[in-house]
C-alpha cells in the first residue's frame, strides 16, 4: 500500500495544543508543484475537507480516557494516537493563491504531510436521510452527549440568526442539563423547560433542549431572570435549575460589548461600523462562554420548588 504526501500545512501552531483552539485560526495548506493541476475550479467549494497524517503521533491506546467523558475504546474517539495515525478534517477554503489554500478551522500543526482534500458535499457527506427521519436529532444530541458545545454553537447560531453571549448561555446550560439528567431517546419526549425570560438565551435553550414553544414543552413565565428549570413531566419535582449569577455580568467585563449594544439596539443610532463591531465582539463573546466552566456563569440548584400553569406539563398538541 502506497500513500503520497500531496502537500504541507503552515500554521502559526508548531506543536499541537488543543483541537478547539486550532479550528479557531486560520492556515495555509502548500500543494506540492506535480499536483497544483489538481486544484483546477476548487475555488467553486465553500468547504474542504482536509486528510492528513498525525506526524508527531507514537503509539496508542485501545482503550483510554478522553478529555471528556469516560474511558471508552479508540475508534469511538478523534485521538490522534492510532495504529494508521490520520485525521480528517472539514475546513472553510477562504481564497486560493497558486499552490496555496488558505482555510479556516483545520486543527493541525505546522508541517503536517498532508494527504489528500476532497471538496465537502453534505449530500454525500452527512448521514443519510433515512437516519434524519428516524432521529431529527441526532446530531445534536451527539454533540450534546460529547459536549462539543463550540459546533452546538454554531448550530444554534443557524436557528437564532446571530450569535451573542445570551444565545450561549442558553446553549450551555441546555448542554449541561441534559448531560446531567442522562435522559435516554424515548425519555427526551418527556423533557420540559421552564424558561423566566424572553431573550437569546431562551433560543439557546429550545434549539439545544428541543423544547420549543411549537412542541409544548417550553413554559414561559415572566420574572425577568436569565434562569431556567429542566425537568421531565413524569417527576416534574425532580429538576435542574440554572440562574445566572450576576445579571451584570456581561456590562462588567466586557464594557465595549455592552457600551455598542445600548448605542445599536437599545438606541437603535449606530453606526455601520458600529454594527458589525459589535457583531465581531458579540461572536469572540459567545465562544469564550461556551468553553468556561458552567459554574462560573450559573447558579444550579437541583429540586426546587416550581409553581407551573394548569395543564402546561401534559398538554398535547392539537
Amino acid at each position: 500500500m502506497e500513500v503520497k504526501k500531496i502537500g504541507e500545512v503552515r500554521s502559526k501552531y508548531k506543536e499541537p495544543v488543543g483541537p478547539d483552539e486550532m479550528k479557531k485560526s486560520k492556515s495555509i495548506i502548500e500543494i506540492k508543484a506535480e499536483y497544483v493541476d489538481g486544484l483546477d475550479q476548487i475555488d467553486d467549494y465553500e468547504y474542504l475537507q482536509i486528510i492528513f497524517y498525525f506526524h508527531k503521533s507514537e503509539g496508542y491506546d485501545l482503550i483510554s480516557k478522553r478529555r471528556k467523558g469516560p474511558e471508552r475504546g479508540l475508534f469511538t474517539s478523534r485521538s490522534p494516537r492510532r495504529p494508521s495515525p490520520i485525521g480528517i478534517t472539514t475546513v472553510e477554503l477562504l481564497k486560493r493563491e497558486g499552490n496555496k489554500l488558505h482555510v479556516y478551522g483545520l486543527d493541525a500543526i505546522d508541517g503536517t504531510p498532508v494527504l489528500d482534500i476532497k471538496p465537502y458535499a453534505s449530500f454525500m457527506d452527512q448521514p443519510s436521510l433515512s437516519l434524519q427521519k428516524k432521529t431529527p436529532r441526532y446530531h445534536i444530541n451527539d454533540l450534546i452527549k460529547y459536549q462539543n458545545l463550540h459546533e452546538l454553537l454554531l448550530k444554534a447560531g443557524e436557528f437564532h440568526g446571530h450569535y451573542c453571549p445570551y444565545l450561549a448561555l442558553g446553549v450551555l446550560a441546555a448542554a449541561d442539563a441534559l448531560n446531567k439528567l442522562n435522559l435516554k431517546n424515548n425519555e427526551k419526549e418527556g423533557l420540559r423547560a421552564v424558561v423566566e425570560t424572553k431573550s437569546c438565551f431562551t433560543d439557546g435553550i429550545q434549539y439545544t433542549a428541543g423544547t420549543t414553544f411549537g412542541n409544548n414543552k417550553l413554559i414561559y413565565q415572566d420574572f425577568d431572570k436569565t434562569a431556567v428549570t429542566f425537568l421531565k413531566s413524569a417527576e416534574p419535582d425532580k429538576n435542574l435549575r440554572y440562574q445566572l449569577q450576576d445579571s451584570d455580568y456581561i456590562k462588567k467585563k466586557y464594557p465595549e460589548a455592552a457600551k455598542l449594544f445600548k448605542k445599536v439596539i437599545t438606541k437603535e443610532n449606530g453606526s455601520k461600523n458600529d454594527k458589525e463591531k459589535m457583531k465581531e465582539i458579540w461572536q469572540e463573546i459567545a465562544f469564550e462562554i461556551v468553553e468556561a466552566d458552567i459554574n462560573k456563569y450559573f447558579k444550579i440548584e437541583e429540586n426546587v420548588e416550581i409553581e407551573l400553569p394548569d395543564g402546561s406539563i401534559n398538554q398535547s398538541l392539537k
